[in-house]
């Protein structure tokens, strides 16, 4: 059902396919009144970027154990395997990366697991970082609130190398 999400979306790079499949599984459970679905993806996003992957929770039955850890600082495919294969000096096409986004797809959909145990049980709390000092400041400017000609969280210097100096 969700082959189409591989590799970012028909192989666009866009949106982690683990994030896009494990967040039509929250609207599913969580869809209310309060919005809860919203909060719970938008947690979802930030822990992955946030998250040291690939772990060592699936080594036991993976190829390649002990993989180079990195933080993707994205939800966006490109970037999570792009900055991962420079690190662990390896390329796209390889077992070792396709092993890395098994691991990754398995950790996003245990990480929604918790998610949902914990809406289910009433104590859902969000576990990601908040938005970071950076794109916060990008926001008091382009956000909802001022010129609304931007609707992102991510880090915005990932792209726009020069709004750290904007926004000293």
């Amino acid at each position: 059902m969700f082959h189409h999400a591989a590799g970012g979306y028909a192989g666009q790079g866009t949106l982690c396919g683990s994030i896009g499949a494990c967040s039509a599984i929250i609207n599913l459970v969580a869809k209310d009144d309060n919005k809860t679905h919203n909060k719970m993806i938008s947690d979802l996003i930030n822990w992955y970027a946030s998250f040291n992957h690939p772990t060592a929770q699936f080594d036991s039955f993976c190829k390649y154990p002990n993989q180079v850890r990195k933080v993707p600082n994205s939800p966006l495919c490109h970037v999570s395997v792009s900055g991962w294969t420079l690190e662990a000096d390896t390329e796209i096409g390889t077992k070792e990366r396709k092993d890395r986004c098994a691991k990754v797809a398995g950790r996003v959909a245990m990480q929604t697991v918790m998610m949902l145990n914990d809406y289910a049980d009433g104590k859902f709390n969000p576990v990601a970082p908040a938005v970071s000092a950076q794109t916060s400041s990008c926001l008091e400017c382009h956000g909802p609130e001022e010129d609304h000609n931007q609707q992102g969280k991510m880090n915005c210097n990932m792209c726009h190398p020069h709004a750290a100096d904007h926004a000293e």
